[in-house]
């Protein structure tokens, strides 16, 4: 429960400076983290309603990544927070990008997915940073070819974490992959080190319209459970 203490703290400090928004009923303060996980959905439809300050909701996203684990407490995630003018922009760079690459009978309909992304309040940029990788392999060279593979590992934990943490706070989110086709050109719009390997875009903002149920596989398929063997 570490986790959810410390980012409520996060949020509670923002309602303190903020009039615009209630104190927590004890109710939602008792909710622990399967509940803020079984939340976390993917939301297509999301607006700027949201009532905390961009400053508070940049450190819940920057608490919940150092409380992720890594491979050898590597830490090579790397994280951009976009809001306001620069959110606009990344999402209308992605667009420019689609209409030199895309066949032109996509464009408009791929257009119609960037559009919804504009319209979000927030994006959170994901990286890792392949200089700590490389020297994590040289550091173990026996281990030298798993370090890809827990790289990726670190990177979705954050993911997860950084989602649930929004739906603790009463956002909604989805995540795209546009990359690799924006790698090039997002290195040159944030100056970023070479180092920087892009992951994933997570899209943020109140929840216009809530996700449909899913389809959930029975517990049979999914696991075994063993006392003994």
């Amino acid at each position: 429960m570490a986790l959810l203490s410390r980012l409520g703290q996060v949020l509670k400090t923002d309602l303190s400076r903020d009039s615009r928004q209630k104190n927590r009923s004890n109710e939602e303060a008792d909710k622990d983290l399967l509940h803020y996980m079984k939340q976390r959905r993917t939301i297509k439809s999301l607006g700027k309603k949201v009532l905390y300050s961009s400053d508070s909701l940049s450190d819940l996203i920057k608490e919940a990544v150092h409380c992720c684990p890594s491979a050898l407490n590597s830490q090579s995630v790397r994280v951009i927070i976009l809001t306001d003018k620069a959110h606009f922009k990344f999402w209308d760079m992605v667009k420019s990008v689609q209409a030199k690459n895309l066949p032109e009978h996509i464009v408009e309909s791929a257009h119609m997915k960037i559009d919804q992304c504009m319209k979000a309040y927030g994006t959170v940029l994901f990286f890792e940073d392949l200089e700590v990788v490389r020297q994590l392999q040289k550091l173990k060279p026996l281990q030298a070819a798993e370090f890809t593979v827990w790289s990726e590992q670190t990177s979705g934990m954050a993911q997860f974490a950084v989602w649930t943490a929004l739906s603790s706070a009463g956002l909604g989110a989805a995540l795209h992959h546009y990359n690799p086709a924006i790698d090039l050109e997002t290195t040159a719009m944030f100056d970023l080190p070479a180092s920087w390997h892009m992951k994933a875009q997570l899209v943020f903002g109140s929840i216009q319209k809530s996700a449909a149920e899913k389809f959930v596989e029975d517990d049979e398929t999914l696991f075994r459970v063993y006392h003994d063997i």
